[in-house]
């Protein structure tokens, strides 16, 4: 830009502030101290718009910005913490916001836009809502230690009718709940409920003080408690799936570089598992 044009957009510049930002001599021009300031400013500005174009562009790309992720407790018993790390290996500029929420309140979470994705427990469903199974599990069975039942390799449904039992509330864990009475239902009875309780952890410690038995998903079993021993239930086809829920048509690159990452932690550990029960 040629410099009568410039002077003559400083001066307009000046006029609008109603300061003046150069001092103007025959011999040189040096900035006042309010434009000093001012410069010191504007510079900070411009390169704080330079970084909002970068973060944009990150956003859009997904590699850059926030997303928020709900799970279930069981899930850091398996498919939470190996993907989060890959995620984090490959986005590592995106920041994640882990909340444990039970299944139900994912679903409420999502719909208030609190939550973007999240690892729930299957089957569920919820008008709008996006469900896609990929970790199939079987139930075991947490018995206190002593209990008659320890001594059997596996424990028969019809073993657990006339049991105490410590349940997971319905309200919060619908799916979960509804398949287990499902079990019971199938020999023709009623679980005998003494206790209900929210995490997998509280219902093992109450497990643990001989409240009752419980009925889980086979990744309690990694949940080491002094007091409490398991079996695996044998009931046909008694399996639960853990999977992802998300906003039907959320066309996130965020999420959907998140639910790639779980995609392939399950496909791994399904793929070890396999190999594990052909050896």
């Amino acid at each position: 830009m040629s410099q009568p044009p410039l002077s003559m957009q400083i001066k307009g510049l000046e006029e609008e502030l109603g300061t003046k930002l150069l001092e103007r001599s025959t011999r040189r021009v040096v900035l006042t101290d309010a434009g000093r300031a001012f410069l010191e400013r504007a510079r900070a500005i411009l390169g704080a718009v330079e970084e909002a174009r970068d973060e944009a562009r990150g956003a859009e790309q997904g590699l850059r910005g926030r997303l928020e992720v709900g799970f279930i407790s069981s899930a850091t018993l398996g498919l939470l913490p190996p993907a989060i790390r890959l995620f984090r290996e490959r986005f590592g500029g995106v920041e994640i916001e882990l909340r444990e929420l039970t299944s139900a309140q994912q679903i409420d979470a999502l719909y208030a836009g609190e939550i973007r994705v999240g690892l729930v427990r299957l089957p569920l469903r919820a008008p709008g809502l996006r469900f896609e199974p990929l970790q199939e599990e079987s139930f075991l069975v947490a018995l206190p230690s002593g209990h008659p039942l320890e001594a059997l390799e596996s424990v028969p449904l019809e073993a657990m009718v006339d049991q105490p039992l410590i349940f997971f509330t319905r309200q919060l864990m619908p799916s979960l709940h509804a398949q287990i009475v499902e079990l019971f239902q199938r020999v023709g009875a009623f679980p005998n409920v003494v206790q209900h309780a929210v995490h997998l952890q509280t219902i093992v410690g109450l497990v643990a003080s001989d409240v009752g038995l419980a009925i889980l998903p086979e990744s309690a079993g990694r949940v080491s408690r002094r007091g409490v021993v398991y079996r695996p239930l044998d009931a046909p086809d008694a399996t639960s799936w853990v999977g992802l829920a998300r906003v039907e048509g959320d066309g996130s690159v965020l999420v959907e570089n998140f639910v790639r990452a779980v995609r392939e932690v399950a496909k791994d550990e399904a793929s070890h598992d396999s190999l594990i029960h052909s050896g």
